[in-house]
């Protein structure tokens, strides 16, 4: 089983940006979402994120502590009766600094690293096409710098690039 994850955090330029919001989409469309409440973050967020990720969250039954995020990640994942692995478009921020340090005990069905999946993955003959299809997932109302929503539109470009042919090396 693959699952698309994205996250939303503080900024690119922090040492060790704080997580906002995170997203997982198995193959098959069904995910998980969550958000931590802005005490967590707000105090950290750029002028940037609150301007362009902020707007678009969603709160309410989404917002969880940081505790009850990570043992629902967790759980999430572990009742994947499949072997797990993360895809990701950024694995250094979304898998290393976001979704990794949350998995502790580690899910004994998940690949311990990640796959990347980019614009770049079909390589350059393909790389605007794919990145107009990931692009074009977006709306007005499936906003860009959503993690929901950029994790389903990572998605919607996989398998695309599978309807072309595309095999992938994972």
């Amino acid at each position: 089983m693959i699952l698309f994850l994205d996250t939303e955090f503080t900024s690119l330029e922090q040492r060790y940006p704080s997580l906002i919001s995170l997203a997982l989409v198995k193959e098959d469309g069904d995910f998980f979402y969550t958000e931590l409440p802005p005490s967590s973050y707000m105090h950290r967020a750029s002028p940037w994120v609150q301007e362009n990720v902020l707007p678009h969250l969603w709160g309410g039954s989404y917002r969880m502590l940081m505790p009850d995020l990570a043992a629902n990640v967790t759980a999430w994942i572990e009742a994947i009766q499949d072997e797990v692995k993360i895809v990701t478009d950024s694995p250094d921020y979304d898998f290393d600094l976001m979704l990794k340090p949350l998995l502790d005990p580690w899910p004994s069905n998940l690949a311990r690293s990640p796959a990347i999946f980019d614009s770049y993955a079909m390589g350059t003959d393909h790389q605007p096409w794919l990145s107009n299809v990931i692009d074009g997932y977006h709306t007005e109302e499936l906003p860009v710098h959503h993690a929901l929503h950029d994790a389903q539109a990572l998605r919607a470009g996989y398998i695309a690039a599978l309807d072309r042919g595309w095999k992938p090396r994972f």
